[in-house]
């Protein structure tokens, strides 16, 4: 099989990997060999950590960011097994579709041949979905498939596939390469009695010495310390058993131990549990080679991501298919939306056929319908039943049973068939959630979700199941080439959402991120990651810190942890005194209903970049309303839980607003076309009156304060901000650095570079105003990107204000900070721009009372701080008080 450019390079850099290991190894055991033949204890040093420190050093190491945005060199995150010797531990980062499995067993290639120069051993590699253990069973046990051809060279044709209930002998790990694939949940026990892999079994006596050989047993226990052994006191003395005696559990567990696996772990990422990672260790492992598309979740490092491959990557190698069309079907229902796909897919297929005849390739085009319920017992009208759409199909759409299954939890019709034979009839699939992992048919092209209540949620986690591209080569046709999802009754610009999530999820977060609406003037431009410096005479400053909001808690050991706006806020209101108090005034449209289609483009510029290009078509035309309709009352309902958190509280209101609704005589035709509508004027006019309320709890807790701004002069960074020593921002081609309007360069800015890019006139207008000041010290444009200083008060939204500003205050040598946001004319008086406001001069007051307290005394925080919101027509008067 041959490997795509970025698997050579992944391979490449594990190559390199493994003679850094080797060196240090040899290192270590040579400095252990030194000492003791010095009659010195020694104990071999962390060889994996220094040869990971080696790379970093070299720079094959990608930096990661950090907190406060700064790049730095990726820690090793060391490992130790149950004899306390050292792991060495890697993770691929590889996105879905990348061939995670390929790269695993030519990893286990060049480990046993290049690191440990033996073809026999053993290899635990290890799932977390019963899904992905059939699909990796199939694969690795077929002698026919590459990856199994790999494993076959790696040991000189002598591989031996196990599962955790087969039995083998030491024999057969000494003459062969056995390869033992293992659910992750078998091996992240609990308790030493919970699991059946660690309990005495009689299946592995080769691995152990006789039971009544206690000399034997207990040298082997010294040996290996952590091995189970049996609780002796079960056995009683009478039956000659000593007390000081050694029985060790003849486990699978135990064996592993002995044996010291190569582990592979697929999907990595959910392996973080801690007990997962200690009982994993525990088996005192040789090497861990973790596999995952998104390693690392939420900045917390828990892998050594050693390769990270790029959406890009995949893309380049015809892999994936894009553009994503999104089709939405506006104010319309579930069969119209299925209706229109099975169109769509009809037109793939003869498509298809046409490229079979000139080409030779076979393809058969596939959709996956994704339903709202599959239990036998859980069919009605309110929700759409995968028996529902099969029989819509077969007496509707006049599709042929024989091309449908349906693939649940409970209803597996998929079982073991070759969905790419050309034998094969299935166009259809349908499910639930059967199909979100494991899943790799190259010949699904069409995602259909028919579940409106989670329509984005299933968008995200399916996105990925229809992205990859027959034969990993591009057939030249357009619809051959691209895949498309279906929904009903979305907002189309949370589909598009969705869909960029899930590339994200998928570990494509560098396509997501390329994401731009199409049409936008001066077309798309090649975009890079910047490091920034501090100002050479800025960077001994002591440490800045700024206080964040908190709110107290009695059960942290400083009183106080972030504050938090769904518990601290939204759980304190009386939801049952609210209503849709202007039902009265709603206003029904006759509009008709429309279908909107959007595409997802994937384009190449003229410097070879890439770009996701999201093209808007509406087609406008009136659906057929079909008598004895009804409104989705939960669907309605989930939508109003982005305003009102409880659903049941959700469902009264919404009932009640129909009520009043039905008595003025409206017809059910009538709110079944403006039911959207009428949701959002709901939602808007609960809004407000939870804006109302949430202020006021706010304020309240401010006054008694259970809420406060304040900083603390300890090791939890947590709650204290710290501005970094460098930023990184992204820059296009072309764009410029800021300097001051007689084209000198900048003075008084924290960092060294400021791009224009993003800075509009009055916020330019702010910063050469700040640069030409005396009493301005330093200032910094702190909303260079949102991972920077942000603020929450009694909205959901976090604040995050334009620009940090230190102020020398005369004559007496401290500083002060101050916060300013700045706002065009045109914005002034919205509610976005009053509730900056009022949240500023709040906190300003409460800030003033803090350093009357002394609380704000942190370094460069002596003089108190306060917060402005600049506007345009204003600025230049408001400003002075803040920097004079």
């Amino acid at each position: 099989m041959e490997f795509k450019d970025y698997q050579n390079g992944v391979l490449d850099k594990l190559d390199y990997y493994i003679d850094k290991l080797k060196a240090s190894k040899e290192q270590a055991e040579a400095f252990v060999e030194f000492q003791q033949a010095r009659g010195q204890h020694a104990t071999t040093s962390d060889y994996a950590k220094d040869a990971w420190d080696a790379l970093v050093h070299e720079r094959r190491i990608d930096f990661i960011q950090a907190k406060n945005g700064a790049l730095k060199p990726a820690p090793y995150i060391a490992r130790f097994d149950g004899l306390d010797r050292p792991i060495p531990n890697v993770c691929f980062k590889v996105p879905t579709g990348g061939g995670k499995t390929l790269l695993g067993s030519a990893a286990i290639e060049r480990l046993q041949i290049d690191l440990f120069t033996k073809q026999t051993g053993m290899v635990l590699w290890v799932v977390p979905s019963d899904s992905i253990y059939r699909q990796t069973w199939k694969q690795l046990a077929n002698r026919e498939h590459p990856y199994r051809q790999i494993l076959e060279r790696a040991s000189g044709g002598r591989v031996k596939m196990l599962e955790k209930n087969d039995p083998f002998t030491r024999r057969d790990v000494e003459e062969n390469l056995c390869v033992m694939l293992l659910m992750l949940q078998s091996s992240a026990r609990q308790s030493k009695e919970t699991l059946r892999m660690f309990r005495d079994s009689g299946r592995f006596t080769s691995f152990f010495p006789t039971e009544d050989d206690s000399i034997a047993n207990e040298q082997l226990l010294r040996s290996v310390r952590n091995l189970d052994c049996n609780d002796l006191s079960d056995f009683g003395w009478a039956e000659g058993v000593q007390p000081d005696s050694v029985s060790l559990k003849h486990s699978l567990g135990n064996v592993l131990r002995l044996v010291s696996p190569v582990i592979v772990v697929d999907e990595g990422h959910k392996a973080y549990s801690e007990t997962a990672r200690e009982t994993l260790c525990g088996f005192n492992p040789r090497f861990i080679l973790e596999l995952s598309a998104t390693p690392n979740p939420n900045g917390k490092l828990h892998s050594n991501v050693m390769v990270n491959v790029s959406g890009q990557a995949l893309k380049d190698e015809q892999m994936i298919k894009l553009p994503i069309n999104v089709v939405n079907d506006a104010k319309s229902d579930w069969k119209d939306t299925l209706s229109a796909s099975c169109e769509r897919l009809q037109e793939l297929d003869k498509t298809a056929r046409e490229f079979e005849a000139e080409s030779g390739r076979y393809i058969r085009p596939i959709m996956l319908v994704r339903v709202e319920r599959t239990g036998k017992d859980q069919r009605d009208k309110a929700f759409v039943h995968s028996e529902d759409a099969k029989e819509f199909l077969i007496k509707n759409l006049g599709v042929g049973e024989s091309e449908i299954i349906i693939k649940t939890s409970e209803k597996d019709e998929l079982g073991d068939i070759d969905l790419l034979s050309n034998t094969c009839p299935i166009r259809y699939i349908i499910t639930k959630d059967a199909l979100r992992e494991g899943w790799d048919c190259p010949f699904a092209y069409v995602l259909t979700v028919l579940s409106k209540m989670t329509a984005k949620t299933a968008i995200t986690q399916m996105i990925g199941r229809v992205l990859r591209q027959p034969h990993t080569k591009v057939t030249q046709l357009s619809s051959l080439d691209e895949c498309y999802v279906y929904t009903y009754d979305q907002d189309v610009s949370v589909a598009v959402k969705s869909v960029k999530q899930g590339l994200e999820d998928e570990g494509m977060g560098d396509v997501a991120s390329q994401v731009r609406e199409s049409g936008g003037k001066g077309g798309q431009r090649e975009v890079f990651r910047e490091v920034i410096q501090r100002r050479e005479k800025f960077r001994e400053l002591p440490k800045v810190f700024l206080p964040k909001v908190l709110h107290a808690d009695s059960n942290e050991l400083s009183g106080f942890r972030l504050f938090d706006y769904e518990r601290d806020v939204l759980g304190e209101i009386e939801w049952e005194d609210l209503s849709y108090v202007n039902v009265d005034n709603f206003e029904l449209l006759e509009d008709k209903l429309e279908r909107t289609i959007t595409r997802i483009d994937y384009e190449a510029s003229k410097s070879d970049q890439t770009k996701l290009d999201f093209t808007d078509t509406a087609h406008h035309e009136e659906l057929k309303f079909e008598d004895g309709a009804q409104l989705d009352l939960p669907h309605l309902v989930r939508q109003l839980t982005d305003v009102i958190p409880n659903p049941w509280q959700a469902m009264r209101i919404l009932k009640e607003t129909l009520t009043v609704l039905h008595d003025k005589g409206v017809t059910e035709k009538a709110l079944y076309i403006n039911r959207l509508e009428l949701v959002k004027e709901i939602k808007r006019d609960l809004k407000k009156q939870v804006t109302l309320v949430s202020e006021k709890i706010f304020k309240e807790k401010l006054e008694h304060s259970e809420i406060t701004l304040r900083l603390f002069a300890s090791d939890n960074d947590r709650l204290n901000w710290e501005l970094a020593q460098t930023i990184e921002v992204n820059v296009a081609d072309g764009d410029e650095v800021l300097r001051r309007k007689d084209n000198s360069d900048l003075e008084r800015s924290l960092f060294e570079k400021v791009y224009k890019n993003g800075l509009n006139n009055l916020e330019k207008e702010t910063a050469w105003y700040l640069d030409r000041k005396d009493s301005v010290y330093w200032w910094h444009r702190i909303a260079v990107n949102q991972a920077e200083y942000s603020l929450q008060g009694w909205q959901r939204k976090k604040v995050y204000p334009d620009l940090l500003v230190c102020v020398e205050e005369p004559n007496t040598g401290s500083f002060r900070f101050s916060i300013l946001e700045t706002k065009g004319e045109h914005l002034k008086g919205n509610d976005d721009t009053e509730y900056k406001r009022k949240l500023f001069e709040l906190l300003t007051e409460h800030a003033r009372t803090a350093v009357e307290a002394g609380e704000l005394t942190i370094e460069a925080a002596t003089g108190g701080m306060s917060f402005k919101m600049l506007m345009e027509d204003s600025w230049s008067q408001e400003i002075v008080s803040e920097v004079s």
